[in-house]
């Protein structure tokens, strides 16, 4: 029988499927998905001023590490750092192997069902899920496949975190997720993050959503990357939400100018 979609932000993240996230570096894609993580770890207020049933959230991160960055990020953004848990790897004869999603989806479904209430599985970056050719549509939608039965299983809203490739500017904003096309045709909703020009000509930061399988893809919130300090001598980054933008994902971008800052890296960001 038919059953209605179950959301964790309504519209935006919706309980057993996946989403991407997607920008250029430098916009804080990783920030923004702890942001929302944060939320769900307090039952918190999401950017549109709803609130979000409170639960546990997953981090599994292959480029960041998890107490000089994340878990600062998540206290900055005023998690419940009891309810975040990370995948940090398999042990394997007594040495710590990093995380392959061939070998051990099996062992993080354990683990998730374990822990319980988890409601909400980061990974960061989704293209650490392939592990053959990320360009390649087959191979892509036969290692998204597991992740997207992980997040139908536990119920909970996974985010995969992706870059955008360079140039495209004024087309999709879904078409310029790195790799695969694929990533976007497994994904139910696409979120995309850029630098654009506001209404009074200055720059301002955009958080959209460019496609949705499942409801609204129209709609988009202002937000600003800031520094804070959690702990004596340990800054983090936070994100700040501002006002609520009507239109679609391509209108709201179509001023972007992340190729203008393509060669900046996050840190310089």
């Amino acid at each position: 029988n038919p059953t209605p979609i179950q959301w964790l932000w309504r519209d935006w993240l919706a309980l057993g499927k996946l989403h991407i996230l997607a920008g250029a570096p430098g916009q804080g894609k990783t920030t923004i998905a702890l942001a929302i993580a944060a939320v769900v770890t307090t039952g918190g207020k999401l950017p549109d001023g709803t609130r979000c049933d409170e639960g546990n959230v997953l981090i599994w991160s292959g480029e960041d590490d998890m107490a000089d960055t994340l878990l600062p990020r998540l206290l900055a953004a005023g998690a419940d750092k009891n309810r975040c848990y990370f995948v940090e790897g398999t042990r394997i004869n007594g040495e710590l192997q990093s995380f392959d999603p061939a070998r051990d989806m099996l062992a993080l479904e354990m683990q998730a069902a374990a822990i319980g209430g988890i409601r909400l599985l980061i990974v960061d970056p989704v293209v650490s899920a392939v592990a053959g050719d990320s360009h390649n549509n087959t191979d892509v939608r036969r290692a998204l496949q597991p992740l997207v039965d992980l997040a139908n299983r536990i119920g909970a809203a996974v985010i995969g975190i992706s870059h955008f490739s360079k140039g495209g500017q004024g087309s999709d904003p879904a078409s310029r997720v790195i790799g695969s096309i694929a990533f976007t045709a497994v994904a139910r909703v696409v979120l995309v993050a850029a630098k654009v020009k506001g209404d009074d000509g200055e720059q301002c930061r955009i958080f959209a959503r460019s496609k949705s399988n499942i409801g609204s893809d129209a709609g988009g919130f202002e937000y600003e990357i800031n520094q804070l300090e959690v702990l004596p001598g340990i800054q983090a980054s936070h994100i700040e939400w501002g006002k609520a933008r009507e239109g679609t994902a391509r209108e709201l971008l179509a001023e972007s100018n992340d190729d203008a800052h393509s060669d900046q890296s996050a840190l310089k960001e």
